[in-house]
């Protein structure tokens, strides 16, 4: 045998056995707790515990992922070497959406905040869309995108906006108010959504450099 082919069949037999390494480690890992002490002990920046959600992620990709139950797993080529995906955690929560306009009471006084209120709302029952009045109001980064909260669930937003969205009393087109205290923030927020179940997948991904 020459020594290239030995080369060669060394290499892949190397891989191989790092491969199956891997996937027998994985194996053990069944839940965030466990994933997260195993991220410890293999700390690179392209090993990483991370959330799909089949609102906020359209690539080929996140769609195989979230098609896969709990356990499953996927290899793929890539120029780092072959990474492994793990699903840790699948579920299916409710989920928010709505538009909004922030005014910010620590660099606005009380009066000021009022009437950019009354003007907004104002306005928009006039027929001027939201959107447009957000892009023009708020002082959230939100009004790039015309005031568009995108998908939410419980915990992701103060809890005196959760309990406003999630108020069934309130109908698609409805405009109403939340102040903040913890902030000092004022917000006027159109309800652009009914809530929504939507799954999401939490997933652990180890790059093997090796392969």
């Amino acid at each position: 045998m020459n020594k290239t082919l030995l080369l060669l069949l060394l290499c892949f037999s190397t891989s191989l056995f790092a491969q199956k390494g891997i996937k027998k480690v994985l194996d053990t890992i069944t839940s965030v707790e466990q994933a997260e002490s195993f991220l410890e002990t293999k700390k690179s920046r392209k090993n990483r515990l991370i959330a799909f959600n089949e609102e906020k992620h359209k690539t080929k990709l996140s769609k195989a992922l979230l098609g896969l139950p709990v356990g499953g797993t996927k290899t793929v080529d890539s120029e780092f070497g072959k990474i492994h995906y793990k699903i840790i955690e699948k579920t299916n929560e409710p989920h928010y959406r709505m538009s909004y306009v922030f005014l910010d009471g620590n660099r606005l006084t009380l009066q000021k905040i009022n009437e950019l209120t009354n003007t907004i709302i104002k306005k928009h029952n006039d027929g001027i869309k939201f959107e447009d009045l957000a892009k023009k109001y708020s002082m959230d980064k939100n009004a790039f995108s015309g005031g568009d909260s995108g998908w939410f669930k419980d915990g992701e937003m103060p809890i005196e906006i959760e309990e406003q969205v999630s108020d069934l009393a309130n109908d698609l087109g409805d405009i109403y108010t939340v102040r903040i205290p913890t902030d000092n923030g004022y917000y006027i927020i159109l309800k652009t959504h009914r809530i929504k179940t939507i799954k999401e997948v939490k997933v652990l991904k180890v790059v093997d450099n090796r392969s």
